[in-house]
């Protein structure tokens, strides 16, 4: 179950006649949802955020998960969310207050340029996000020189860059989770690096 399923759940609530119960709470709904599809693991909870919303105007519903999510994120000391491609989670305002923003890319001009496009949003919206970081993946040594170049063309901060690892690629055709990656991974180095840049 996911953050999208409670939206679905209560969007169809919401277009119900409930003659038996006008006054339901529809804050208290979602939440009980929310909290509900928190997996827990040994040392860190996951909430997967789903897929992108159905037809409709989800207007009310995200301004409803907006206050649950800020609510949610004061029990944990670090919270990570990795959200689909696309901008329109920043227009949305879904998450409020990022104190880090990873914008993660492959090695390519289209997708620096679509970094560069994250970070003009967030300005013009105003968003209250401390740093925005760069990561390339799937970087390989012909290009990397090239994506170091148009990072500072386009003003970005290129915070690593990981290379392609025919390990992750041999792990994802025998259906290996990521979990089991080896510490001798040329990726995994690098995002262990990444992270002690970040000071987590």
């Amino acid at each position: 179950k996911t953050i999208g399923d409670a939206k679905e759940f209560l969007q169809a609530e919401i277009t119900k006649p409930r003659p038996d119960n006008p006054d339901m709470n529809k804050e208290s709904v979602l939440q009980s949802k929310v909290y509900e599809i928190i997996e827990e693991m040994p040392g860190y909870d996951l909430l997967v955020m789903g897929r992108p919303e159905g037809s409709g105007c989800y207007c009310y519903v995200n301004n409803l998960l907006r206050g649950i999510m800020d609510k949610l994120v004061k029990n944990y000391d670090l919270v990570v969310i990795d959200a689909e491609a696309g901008l329109e989670h920043f227009s949305r305002k879904i998450i409020r207050d990022i104190d880090d923003l990873i914008v993660v890319t492959d090695a390519s001009r289209r997708g620096f340029r679509t970094a560069e496009r994250i970070h003009e949003l967030v300005d013009e919206l105003e968003s209250n996000i401390g740093s925005i970081h760069v990561i390339a993946n799937k970087v390989t040594d012909t290009n990397r020189e090239k994506l170091v170049k148009l990072a500072e063309e386009l003003k970005l901060n290129l915070i690593g860059m990981i290379p392609l690892d025919p390990k992750i690629e041999e792990m994802d055709i025998k259906g290996i989770p990521l979990f089991e990656i080896p510490d001798d991974s040329v990726a995994a180095v690098e995002i262990e690096n990444i992270v002690k840049k970040l000071g987590f």
